[in-house]
C-alpha cells in the first residue's frame, strides 16, 4: 500500500499532503541527477542524489546558505532555478573582480563578484579588492547580516555581510563579496543593496515569507492544521524572484553560466527526459503528469538535478491507493 515501483534510474520518493481546503493529495517527486561531460553532454551520473526531504544547508541550518530545499512540496507555480557553485577567475589569473552570469530560457541574471575587502571608517567606503582565483557563490558573501550594535537581522539574509542601522559600525568589518552587476536595476537601489546570489532562499527570508500567509488566532481557531486563507503558493519557490519561471520551464532548455567554472563558460541543455506516473486505486488507475520543479547546477562538480513533481487530489480514495509505478519518457 502507497508503494513506489521506480522502472526509472533516478530517485523517487511521496507522500500525502493536505490542500488548502483539507483534502489528501498523492505527492510523488523524482529526482534525476545528470552528469555534465565536454562540450556540455548531458548523461544519467552514476551516483544519484536522493529526494530532499527537508531543508539541505551547506552548513549549520539556518547560519548558512541553503543548498536546497524539501523536494516533496504540495506544489509550486513554475520552475526553481539554482546554482550552488563558485565564481572562477578567468584563465585561472587572479582578479580582484569577476563578472559571472546565468541563462536559462527567460532568466539572464549578471552578478559582479569581488576580492575580499573591508568598510573604511565611516562605514560607506571600502578597501581594494584583494585579488581571488575563486570564491564561494554564497549569501554569508552578499549583502545581508547583523547589526552588530543592536543585533538587528536584515530579513533578506540575515548571514550576509554589511548591514547595520548605522554606517559607522561597519568600520573594518568585511565588505560583500557579490554585488548585483551595475546594469541589473536591483543595483539602483538607493539606501540598503539588495542581497543578490544565485542559490536558494531559505523559508524564514524576505520575500519568500511573505508568501507564507497568517498564522495568528483566528487560524488557530478555524483553520489549523490547514493552510491559512492568504497562503500564496510561491512561497514554495526557493529560488531568487529573477530565478523563477512561471508556469514552468521545458526539458531541453539551453542553460550557459559565466565565469563558474576555469574555462570560462559552461553551457549545455537540459536533458529531454520526463517521468510519467500511473496510480493504481484497485482495479482503477489514473494517469498523471510531470512537472518541472527545479533545476540546482552544481558547475564545480559538473552535475545537474533536475527535479519532477507530480500532485494527485485523492480525498475519499486515499485508503484504496496501492502504488505509483514510474516510468520515463524520453525525447520530450
Amino acid at each position: 500500500m502507497w508503494r513506489l515501483t521506480n522502472r526509472t534510474p533516478y530517485a523517487a520518493e511521496r507522500c500525502f499532503a493536505r490542500d488548502e481546503h483539507g483534502g489528501e493529495v498523492w505527492i510523488v517527486a523524482v529526482k534525476g541527477t545528470f552528469a555534465i561531460r565536454e562540450g556540455g553532454r548531458v548523461e544519467v551520473a552514476e551516483h544519484q542524489d536522493a529526494v530532499a526531504l527537508t531543508a539541505d544547508y551547506v552548513g549549520e541550518r539556518g547560519l548558512s546558505s541553503l543548498r536546497c530545499d524539501a523536494d516533496l512540496v504540495l506544489t509550486k507555480p513554475g520552475t526553481d532555478v539554482l546554482v550552488h557553485g563558485s565564481a572562477h577567475a578567468p584563465g585561472g589569473v587572479p582578479a580582484a573582480r569577476v563578472e559571472v552570469g546565468l541563462r536559462c530560457g527567460p532568466i539572464e541574471k549578471r552578478l559582479v563578484v569581488f576580492g575580499d575587502r573591508v568598510y573604511r571608517p565611516g562605514g560607506v567606503a571600502m578597501s581594494d579588492a584583494q585579488p581571488f582565483v575563486t570564491m564561494p557563490l554564497r549569501y554569508e558573501r552578499t549583502f545581508g547580516g547583523v547589526d552588530p550594535v543592536t543585533g538587528v537581522r536584515d530579513p533578506r539574509n540575515p548571514i550576509g555581510v554589511g548591514f547595520a542601522e548605522q554606517a559607522a559600525r561597519l568600520a573594518g568589518r568585511p565588505a560583500p563579496n557579490i554585488e548585483a552587476a551595475p546594469t541589473s536595476p536591483r543595483a539602483a537601489e538607493e539606501k540598503r543593496p539588495a542581497p543578490t546570489g544565485v542559490g536558494a532562499l531559505a523559508r524564514d527570508w524576505s520575500p519568500r515569507i511573505a508568501h507564507a500567509g497568517t498564522y495568528d488566532e483566528a487560524w488557530e481557531e478555524r483553520r489549523m492544521p490547514l493552510l491559512p486563507l492568504d497562503f500564496d503558493a510561491r512561497f514554495f519557490f526557493s529560488a531568487p524572484v529573477d530565478q523563477q519561471v512561471p508556469g514552468g520551464l521545458r526539458e531541453g532548455t539551453q542553460v550557459e553560466l559565466l565565469n563558474m567554472t576555469p574555462e570560462g563558460v559552461l553551457a549545455f541543455h537540459l536533458p529531454k527526459r520526463r517521468p510519467c506516473f500511473r496510480t493504481f486505486f484497485g482495479r482503477h488507475t489514473v494517469e498523471h503528469r510531470a512537472r518541472l520543479h527545479t533545476v540546482l547546477v552544481e558547475p564545480d562538480a559538473r552535475r545537474v538535478m533536475v527535479v519532477w513533481h507530480t500532485a494527485l487530489p485523492c480525498q475519499g480514495k486515499e485508503h484504496h491507493l496501492d502504488r505509483t509505478l514510474i516510468w520515463e519518457k524520453a525525447h520530450v
